[in-house]
């Protein structure tokens, strides 16, 4: 809870700085635009102006945040390029055309860029592409493994029931040997028809070993927001539908590898076990594979012998910088992709859709295919 404080603060902090810097944007394109009109009108024109500007905040925060975010930023942008333009103008006496300073004054650059952003954001989070890991474990495997990963799908952002098909067709082409539903499948604002439609088409994905959940930190409602269905409706949605919850379990598959479904981190820190008491009296000779939905715990779980863990909750961002400042400030181990940590592989999937609103402007929608071998199959 201490880092959403955080972020909630930074968010504060930078909304106050561009209603600032877009107060002084505005001003300044009134004292050029309005110069025939008295003082008192520059004013008030100006303070309506700046106004409008707070008027959709009460009714889509988020959204007009990121507007206003993008703006800035590419405004912020055009204020560098105008002040290297006049200082080497100035220098060789170079005289722009006056079109070229409406421009800049109308902020229009900035404008159609973010629009340009904006339209690739909403692509990006609609079109959900396939992502392949081939990984190899240091150890024995009686033959590879097909693991498919979806993760983050949330219910109701951008997917509907014919999207979510396609992709569970997709998924079940591939043959896989198991399928991981990795958290936050269904969020506080999914519907509790929602809910049995998605676990029912994820559910139904034909695999050799089953579909497996581990629940996420949205699942439950666990942000102090209400949801719209209780834990037990929750759990019995997902089991009536083939899918097996583990929360701090294991399972054995074909006697050379042990499952590990993890409690979220949010309700670990209460309740949960650490991977040392999960695995106490476990086979480490057999390929050890964990699925956790916050990427955490990377040491412990090398230390402790696992051999491949999975996970989702970054959404790889979702809209840029926020994913080069979760990982600047440690709030995960990873955001997105591959990496080893001594014998661990570790995976994090961006996802295939994105909470609170329906826009992705850094990393792709996915789903996750894992070509998993042993160091002699």
């Amino acid at each position: 809870m201490a880092l959403i404080y955080v972020l909630l603060t930074v968010f504060l902090l930078i909304a106050i700085a561009e209603q600032i810097y877009f107060y002084r944007k505005i001003s300044g394109a009134v004292r050029y635009f309005g110069s025939n009109l008295s003082k008192g009108k520059r004013i008030l024109l100006t303070v309506a102006l700046f106004l409008l500007t707070f008027v959709p905040i009460p009714f889509a925060f988020v959204e007009w945040f990121i507007l206003e975010m993008h703006i800035a930023v590419f405004l912020l942008l055009s204020d560098l390029a105008a002040f290297v333009t006049k200082k080497v103008g100035s220098k060789k006496d170079i005289q722009y055309p006056g079109w070229l300073k409406v421009v800049y004054k109308t902020g229009a650059v900035a404008f159609l860029l973010t629009a340009a952003v904006l339209v690739y954001g909403k692509y990006n989070m609609y079109h959900v592409v396939r992502t392949d890991y081939d990984v190899t474990v240091n150890k024995n495997l009686s033959h590879d493994y097909k693991v498919a990963l979806v993760a983050d799908l949330h219910y109701g952002i951008s997917i509907d029931a014919e999207k979510l098909q396609a992709v569970a067709d997709a998924i079940e082409k591939e043959s896989p040997d198991f399928v991981i539903l990795c958290g936050d499948i269904v969020d506080e604002s999914t519907t509790p028809e929602g809910m049995n439609e998605a676990f029912s088409i994820l559910g139904h994905i034909e695999s050799k070993l089953g579909v497996y959940y581990v629940y996420g930190n949205h699942d439950k409602s666990r942000l102090g927001l209400s949801g719209r269905f209780t834990d037990m409706e929750l759990a019995e949605a997902i089991r009536s539908n083939r899918i097996e919850i583990l929360e701090d379990n294991t399972v054995l598959f074909n006697d050379d590898m042990i499952f590990v479904g993890r409690m979220d981190k949010m309700e670990r820190t209460q309740k949960g076990k650490s991977i040392d008491e999960l695995l106490v009296g476990a086979d480490k000779s057999k390929v050890i594979v964990v699925s956790d939905h916050q990427p955490n715990d990377y040491e412990a779980l090398s230390k402790a012998g696992c051999d491949l863990v999975m996970s989702g909750h970054t959404h790889g961002g979702q809209l840029f910088p926020f994913g080069e400042f979760s990982q600047l400030i440690g709030a995960n181990d990873m955001t997105y992709g591959f990496k080893k940590v001594g014998d661990l592989n570790a995976i994090v999937t961006s996802g295939i859709a994105g909470w609170g609103f329906d826009m992705r402007t850094e990393r792709h929608s996915e789903y996750v295919m894992i070509h998993l071998k042993g160091k002699q199959s």
